[in-house]
């Protein structure tokens, strides 16, 4: 006699995503890190990951240091650690003369402003069609709803960013203007979406003004960038409940 079992079929629930989050400076990322419920901490290659959840979700978050190896560095671990996402946070300086200290710009697309685009990105790896590096559609989507929510203390709007390893002054600006009229100006958001790109993870950077072309220098960021930073955060925060379970169709 041949006795067959049947056995219920249970289907497995989807594992919730884990979102990668990086920032530069511990006044971006710190704040955050205080809220966590921390699980585990692991240190490689001098960058210290921290996991466990915030806003009831699950984060990896990573103080990357200032410049573009550092990010692509940390960026990669993030993925390496099997994030899903990655968002970057942070600060950054205005280009458009209309942009205050304490906006927030949710970045469409990035690229570099010191790498020769069509001799580097376009002919060789990662043989990009143009030099813009896309955030991904639905974190942006997400991003401008959260927006609209009231808090906050600056505004918010939808923009381009270039990013280089140097702080860029007064005459520095007017160039870049010409060749790319971004909204602002950072040293690792292309970096990290260059990272996101080649790995197909879905990326979306928040960059909070904390100097514009009226008040420049690197004394106008030490006094605000902590403050301006926190817009940054606060608009991620508004973000996280959407995130994951919730991204739009």
């Amino acid at each position: 006699m041949i006795i067959i079992l049947c056995l219920p079929v249970t289907k497995e629930k989807p594992m919730k995503q884990k979102i990668g989050i990086i920032a530069a400076a511990d006044d971006e990322i710190q704040p955050l890190i205080a809220q966590m419920r921390i699980e585990k901490t692991e240190e490689t290659a001098m960058l210290k990951l921290i996991e466990g959840t915030w806003q009831g979700q699950s984060i990896t978050a990573v103080r990357c240091g200032v410049g573009k190896v550092n990010a692509a560095l940390a960026t990669q671990l993030l993925i390496d650690k099997q994030v899903s996402v990655v968002i970057m946070i942070g600060t950054a300086g205005a280009l458009d003369p209309n942009i205050k200290i304490g906006d927030v710009i949710i970045i469409e697309r990035c690229t570099y402003h010191d790498v020769d685009h069509s001799g580097v990105l376009i002919h060789y790896h990662p043989y990009m069609k143009d030099m813009w590096f896309l955030s991904d559609p639905d974190l942006v989507y997400l991003a401008e709803r959260a927006a609209g929510q009231e808090n906050g203390e600056g505004k918010i709007r939808t923009g381009r960013g270039v990013s280089g390893d140097q702080f860029i002054d007064q005459g520095g600006r007017s160039s870049i203007i010409e060749k790319f009229n971004p909204d602002c100006v950072d040293m690792e958001s292309a970096a990290v979406a260059h990272v996101c790109y080649v790995n197909q993870i879905p990326f979306l950077a928040l960059r909070a003004i904390s100097d514009t072309p009226h008040q420049s220098g690197s004394k106008a960021y030490h006094q605000n960038s902590s403050w301006a930073a926190l817009q940054a955060l606060t608009l991620l925060e508004r973000m996280m409940g959407e995130l994951g379970e919730n991204r739009p169709e």
